[in-house]
């Protein structure tokens, strides 16, 4: 049933995407142009198995083998659905560009809102970040790798950071320029992802002269960590070997994010986040038992692994030969490239809506939209800024892409299960109400067996992930993610209580003197409930 009545007055020159939104408290400022297919393409960019997947198959045959990636696929992708199944329920009631952010506000209500959504918008911001850090930065090991089969040349960490800072910045132009732009990156991505995944588990297994039996494939555990001789027990090299398939599988929230720009956000929105993963889910499957099957010897597999090499590309050249292997390679750089200019996106339009309600230093000044695309433009490059900053430990660690998929992981995991708590502990009584898209009384026990996955995976993920540790190989997610903690629990305390108050809205009731942040013009009148 519709939440509006379109026949008032009021609402007569409105869509009922620009009523629902003005009943949420906003003006339609960005431009709704995306179509249902083009916001899963975006969604599954930003979820992008691919560079998820691949450039991390070598952590997992390390941390557990094949039995931690083939059955710690399955066991993360329950617990994934769990979660992202309720947020697409909230996200049918609250579609706006704050997404999560928003979500927090008002599960929480006056009493928790403001202190759960400042917290909520800095870890998602940190997840977004680190994200798109992640996503580039394999792109940008795995285009070195390419340049070391083509013609032997090994570049140094240094170079490989200056190629991570180009794509940063192109993705960023791309982001910024607008409608056109990413709507064509978007209906590419698709297609690279699904067709990429496609071409390189045919190929791998059509290729592939020696494959791994079934017993391997689904059974086989090693301990390429060095945990267990260090005392540890095999069950925890199995749970740090699950930081492959959690790091594939994030992301999703950008159809919150999209939902401003998205036609019928009520349904396409929670459908983009669904869709999403359960397409990720049998992609990145297939991917895993290809490879698998493919890998050949798991100790000269491991050898490269331990060499600082690449376990993907070893697969992909031993099987496909150099020519084939360099293909493979460059279908997962611009899969990772173009999950970069979707999370660069994503993470501006969070940024965006926290800057819309104060959220920002010089809010004011970061919500002002390009006058030609209506891009938040400046938030997209505040947002490059930040990804290249966290990836500069790169340049001095081993241990880098997979510290900084921890970060992404614990970022967008705890962000993703703060409004899913509040749903299922308070959110009915600050007004929640199932739109068109719920999940009756599965609610409850979803949003449970989520939260508590989250709350391992953030203990997890802390773990060391090489044994003996060494400052080369430290894993440096406690420092970010404590230092973000410390960052916005400093601020929080020393002044954001007194003032930061949430979502504010940017339409005013006849009787209300609200102004518009960052717009110099009259704040319009708009006769509507804020729900």
């Amino acid at each position: 049933m519709s939440t509006t009545d379109p026949s008032l007055p009021q609402y007569s020159s409105m869509s009922d995407d620009e009523i629902r939104l003005a009943k949420l408290g906003y003006k339609q400022g960005l431009k709704r142009q995306f179509s249902a297919f083009q916001n899963f393409g975006f969604v599954l960019t930003n979820a992008s198995v691919l560079i998820g997947v691949i450039p991390l198959f070598g952590f997992g045959m390390a941390a557990g083998g094949p039995l931690a990636l083939t059955w710690g696929w399955l066991i993360v992708s329950a617990f994934v659905l769990c979660i992202g199944l309720c947020m697409a329920e909230i996200c049918s009631t609250y579609p706006t560009a704050g997404g999560l952010y928003y979500w927090t506000a008002k599960l929480g209500g006056p009493t928790y809102g403001p202190v759960f959504s400042w917290f909520e918008a800095w870890f998602n911001a940190l997840g977004q970040i680190a994200g798109c850090s992640g996503s580039v930065l394999a792109a940008a090991q795995l285009l070195a790798e390419v340049i070391r089969v083509a013609n032997g040349s090994v570049l140094s960490a240094y170079a490989v950071y200056g190629i991570f800072c180009a794509m940063v910045v192109a993705g960023a132009a791309v982001s910024s320029a607008g409608g056109s732009a990413l709507k064509v990156t978007s209906i590419a991505s698709v297609w690279i992802h699904i067709l990429g995944t496609v071409v390189i588990v045919i190929t791998v297994l059509a290729t592939c002269t020696d494959k791994n039996s079934t017993s391997f494939v689904f059974s086989q555990f090693e301990d390429g960590l060095g945990a267990t001789a260090e005392g540890f027990a095999p069950g925890l090299v199995f749970l740090i070997g699950l930081l492959p398939s959690q790091w594939s599988l994030l992301g999703y929230d950008s159809s919150a994010h999209m939902s401003e720009e998205t036609e019928a956000s009520y349904v396409n929105g929670p459908r983009g986040i669904v869709y999403t993963i359960i397409a990720a889910v049998l992609m990145g499957w297939a991917l895993i038992l290809g490879m698998t099957y493919s890998l050949g010897s798991y100790d000269d597999a491991i050898a490269v692994y331990n060499d600082g090499g690449s376990v993907a590309s070893y697969v992909f050249t031993r099987n496909a030969g150099q020519a084939g292997g360099i293909c493979l390679l460059m279908i997962v750089v611009a899969a990772g490239f173009a999950c970069g200019v979707g999370t660069l996106t994503a993470n501006s339009r969070m940024f965006y809506a926290f800057a819309r309600d104060g959220g920002l230093p010089g809010s004011p000044f970061w919500i002002k939209l390009d006058q030609r695309s209506g891009m938040p433009v400046r938030l997209v490059w505040l947002s490059a800024i930040c990804v290249m900053i966290i990836a500069i430990p790169s340049m001095f660690s081993v241990a880098a892409l997979t510290a900084v998929s921890g970060i992404s992981v614990i970022g967008f995991m705890v962000s993703y299960s703060i409004p899913v708590f509040l749903r299922i502990t308070v959110g009915e009584k600050n007004g929640f109400v199932q739109s068109e898209f719920n999940l009756g009384r599965w609610s409850t026990l979803l949003g449970w067996m989520g939260c508590i996955w989250t709350l391992l995976a953030t203990i997890l993920f802390n773990f060391p992930q090489a044994y003996p540790v060494s400052a080369a190989t430290l894993n440096y997610t406690p420092v970010a993610v404590g230092g973000m903690i410390a960052f916005a629990g400093g601020w929080w305390l020393l002044g954001a209580r007194k003032w930061f108050k949430g979502p504010v809205s940017d339409i005013t009731e006849p009787s209300s003197s609200v102004k518009t942040i960052g717009d110099e013009s009259p704040a319009e009148t708009v006769n509507v409930k804020t729900i």
